[in-house]
């Protein structure tokens, strides 16, 4: 539910005039207490924030509400969107949190399973749900486990490699360095002409 900054003026009985501009009011500011053709508060509609040029006061709709009120913003925000009125967010299950890319790189195609013998879609999916959820974080773990043991390996190997990058000579006397190649798929002895 959303509420505008006139609503919110409209509900502590303050009474806006229109100005030149469309969109902008402006009232007597209460706390200021301006009175006669003297108007320091201003209110946009456009962006719902208001601003008094007296006494400096100025935010948004809640902001608005708490000044008027003389009340801290979280009363005001609790009275502008009472609790029992805000939509219940359905529980986030940590596998729906996952990118595409992560998918991806297990192989997981990027459709929506469901059933090929005619049965509803949404029925399916609702009682398949959180299997299918369940099913689909425990081979995200597997695999970001894997992934991990795979980098500490490759790491453990590079440093190796870069401690052990030494010459060593043949029987022929020719001078022959171990050279590892950074994707670690193989290492090869070149011969390094001098």
């Amino acid at each position: 539910m959303f509420i505008s900054i006139e609503d919110v003026a409209h509900r502590n009985q303050l009474t806006l005039f229109k100005t030149s501009r469309p969109g902008q009011f402006k009232a007597h500011c209460p706390v200021c207490g301006d009175q006669g053709q003297h108007f320091h508060l201003y209110v946009s509609a456009n962006k719902d924030s208001f601003f008094c040029h007296k006494c400096g006061n100025q935010g948004g709709v809640v902001a608005f509400h708490a000044w008027l009120r003389g009340i801290d913003s979280e009363t005001a925000k609790a009275e502008l969107y009472p609790l029992d009125e805000r939509k219940p967010h359905r529980p986030v299950h940590p596998a729906e949190r996952l990118t595409k890319a992560q998918l991806a790189q297990m192989g997981f195609t990027l459709r929506n399973p469901h059933p090929s013998n005619g049965v509803d879609r949404k029925t399916w999916w609702t009682h398949h749900r959180k299997p299918e959820l369940d099913w689909i974080w425990r081979e995200w773990c597997k695999h970001d486990q894997c992934m991990r043991q795979v980098t500490e390996n490759l790491t453990r190997l590079l440093e190796e490699a870069d401690r052990n990058e030494n010459e060593t000579s043949d029987t022929r006397g020719a001078t022959v360095t171990t050279v590892y190649r950074r994707d670690l798929r193989a290492y090869e002895a070149v011969p390094v002409a001098r």
